[in-house]
Formats: structure tokens, C-alpha cells, sequence
């Protein structure tokens, strides 16, 4: 089962997505083309008749799923074709919404960031992945880095973290301030922080947007974040661009 956008994923789906779905069957005494194939799913429709057809993703999803595809062949036989054998094969497909999912965890990571009483790194990059789900390992090494300088050295005193925007790109590259981040998803989140650096008691509001890269792992049938990069100003002055945190 496969999509159609480039480096996507066999046996994956996104709502409203049309997955070309192939089986290869043999038959000894009758040829492929006289058996009778019936496809059915937990969820979508089908298009299409015999060995290869077209199954469509409903176009809305609540979270992530797994599907089962079912193909029942029977293959007729005797005089009349008054005899019949069938059988059946199933294989599972991982459904997603990944914009809304990517977004979610990218606005959660944000919120939780932002939140300076938290001091849980683990708790605050959970959704973050590794060695063997992200592409750049060492991306999220530096931005747990930043997450604990955040928490222990500014205290935030308002913030805001408005919705994300995503594209999903799989194999792609993420444009952000500090140059392309590798990942299958980006989500671009505007947010506002107001905090004070507590080795200087300096009190600074600036705004942007946190620019986020993330990946799809197949082994897992789940999104990760990979990297966050900030294209941020002060709000005082808007031509002077600031990294968060410093």
C-alpha cells in the first residue's frame, strides 16, 4: 500500500489521502483475472475492481489509528461453476492526521516550555524523538540544552502560544531563521514571551515565530519533533532580532 507523494511511507495513510492498494495472487488452475476479489476496510472506500484498486482515507480523523485492509478472493469452479474456494488476506495501514498532530505536539511543547515553573526537561520534550527517529540527533541534544537553560535561568512572567501552521514535505527540509532543519513535517507557531533573565533581572518581551521540524516513524506509526529554531524581535525595538532562550 502506497501513497502518492514523493518518499512517503508505504502502508501509511493521511486523512482524505487515496492509497493505491495491490495484492499479487496465483492460482494454479484459474488465471488471476477470472477470480473474484472483494476489498473491504475498518474505515475508507474503495475504487477500482480485481487485484489493484484505490482506497480512500475519510477525510476527517479523530487521532491516529491503524486500519485493516481485508481481501477476500474466491475462485469458482465445476461445470457450473457451482463449486467455490475463497480465501483471505489482511494487512494493516497506519492512519493520521499529521497536520493537526504535528501541530499539537508543536503548540504542547511550546506551552509547556513556556511555563518556566516546569522543570522537567523529559516532561517538556517528551514528544521529541532520537537516534533512529529523527534525522539530526544531535538537534534535539542542543535543544534540551536550551530548554534547561530556559527553565533555570528566566522566569517568564506572560507569554502567548497562538496556533500552528504545517506542511508536511516527507524527505524534506524546514526553511527556518538559522538555516533548513531536516524533517517530513514543519510547523511554524507564533508566540509572544515576556520573562526575565534572572542572572541579570532584566526583564525583556519579544515575539516570532518557533519554527519546528518533524519526523515520521514508521517503525513507531507516530510523529516526532525533531528541532526548534526561533525567528524572534523585541518587541521595544522590532529590527533587532533575539534567539530564545540566550
Amino acid at each position: 500500500m502506497q501513497g502518492s507523494r514523493p518518499k512517503e511511507p508505504a502502508n501509511y495513510a493521511d486523512a482524505g489521502e487515496a492509497v493505491a492498494v495491490s495484492a499479487k495472487v496465483h492460482d494454479d488452475e484459474t488465471a488471476a483475472d477470472q477470480l473474484q476479489y472483494s476489498w473491504t476496510a475498518t474505515t475508507g472506500t474503495f475504487s477500482g475492481t480485481g487485484a489493484n484498486v484505490t482506497w480512500t482515507a475519510p477525510s476527517s480523523v479523530s487521532g491516529p489509528a491503524d486500519v485493516t485492509i481485508t481481501l477476500k478472493v474466491t475462485e469458482k469452479y465445476g461445470t457450473n461453476q457451482q463449486f467455490e474456494h475463497s480465501v483471505e488476506s489482511v494487512a494493516k495501514l497506519s492512519l493520521h492526521d499529521s497536520v493537526k498532530e504535528v501541530g499539537d505536539m508543536s503548540r504542547q511543547f511550546l506551552l509547556d516550555f513556556s511555563d518556566t515553573t516546569i522543570k522537567d526537561a523529559d516532561r517538556i520534550m517528551r514528544n521529541f524523538g532520537g537516534p533512529g527517529t529523527c534525522p539530526r540527533p544531535s538537534e534535539v541534544t542542543d535543544e534540551r540544552e536550551q530548554v534547561i537553560t530556559h527553565y533555570t535561568f528566566y522566569r517568564m512572567l506572560n507569554y502567548r502560544v497562538d496556533q500552528a501552521s504545517v506542511t508536511t514535505n516527507f524527505g524534506g527540509i524546514c526553511p527556518t531563521v538559522h538555516g533548513g532543519k531536516a524533517g517530513d513535517a514543519c510547523a511554524y507557531v507564533p508566540v509572544m514571551w515576556d520573562s526575565i533573565d534572572t542572572r541579570t533581572n532584566r526583564r525583556e518581551q519579544n515575539f516570532g515565530v518557533d519554527q519546528i521540524a518533524a519526523s515520521y516513524s514508521p517503525k513507531d506509526a507516530r510523529w516526532f519533533l525533531c528541532s526548534s529554531d526561533y525567528d524572534g524581535h523585541l518587541s521595544s525595538n522590532p529590527s533587532i532580532a533575539v534567539r530564545y532562550p540566550r
